[in-house]
C-alpha cells in the first residue's frame, strides 16, 4: 500500500512540475522545436550572399503559465554584431494553427547574448515591451515535426526607410529552421531582402 502510494505521489509530482506540456503537449513540442541553437554556416559556404550567422531561440519566464523565447541572430564571425533581438509570445490560435507574437526589448544592449542568461530577463516588465503590430507569424503543421508560418500579406509596416511593410516566410523542422524575410515598397516591389530563397539555420544541437 505505501509503495503505490509513493508511486502516484511521484507520478504527481512529475506532472505538477511542466503543467504547461500536459494543458498543451502540441504546443509544447512546437516550443521545444522553434527553441535552440541554429547556424547558416554550411549555407554560406555554399551560396553567395548568405552571412555566415547564428539563430538562437532560448526560453525565458518559464515559470509563466505561456510560452516565451528569446530570440537573437547575431554574425558567427563577429558575434557582437548582432541582427535581430526580440521576445516572442507563442499561443495556441485555434486547433490548426499556433502564433508567435514578436515584441522588441528596451534597452537591447543590456540583453545581447541573454541566452547565456535567460534569467537577465527576469527583471524585465511585461508593460515595458512594444508588440510588433501587424508582424503575428501563423503556423501551421504539415507533419508531426514539419511547421509552416508566415505573416499576413500588408499587415507588417516597417519603420525602415522606402521599406512600406515586410513578410515572413518559415518553415521549421526537427534539424532546420528556414526563415525568408523581404521588404517591399508602396508599390509591392521587394526592395530587401534575399530574392534567390531563405536563409537556412541548421540546428547546431539535436533534438
Amino acid at each position: 500500500m505505501n509503495q503505490l502510494l509513493l508511486y502516484l505521489l511521484v507520478i504527481l509530482l512529475f506532472l505538477s512540475c511542466n503543467p504547461k506540456q500536459n494543458n498543451d503537449p502540441e504546443l509544447h513540442h512546437f516550443v521545444d522545436l522553434l527553441s535552440g541553437s541554429f547556424s547558416s554556416k554550411e549555407q554560406s559556404e555554399k551560396e553567395v550572399g548568405y552571412a555566415d550567422s547564428n539563430l538562437i531561440n532560448t526560453p525565458i519566464w518559464e515559470d509563466s503559465k505561456n510560452y516565451w523565447l528569446y530570440s537573437e541572430i547575431h554574425n558567427a564571425k563577429n558575434p557582437s554584431l548582432i541582427y535581430i533581438q526580440r521576445i516572442l509570445n507563442i499561443q495556441r490560435m485555434d486547433s490548426v494553427t499556433f502564433i508567435s507574437t514578436a515584441y522588441t526589448i528596451p534597452d537591447q544592449k543590456k540583453y545581447a547574448h541573454g541566452w547565456k542568461d535567460p534569467n537577465l530577463f527576469n527583471e524585465i516588465a511585461l508593460d515595458s515591451l512594444q508588440k510588433r503590430e501587424g508582424c503575428d507569424i501563423y503556423y501551421k503543421k504539415k507533419t508531426s515535426s514539419i511547421y509552416v508560418g508566415k505573416t499576413n500579406n500588408v499587415s507588417c509596416l516597417s519603420t525602415l526607410k522606402n521599406i512600406a511593410y515586410t513578410k515572413s516566410n518559415i518553415v521549421l523542422s526537427r534539424d532546420q529552421l528556414s526563415v525568408w524575410d523581404k521588404g517591399y515598397d508602396v508599390d509591392g516591389k521587394q526592395v530587401w531582402g534575399k530574392i534567390q530563397g531563405p536563409y537556412k539555420y541548421k540546428r547546431i544541437q539535436e533534438k
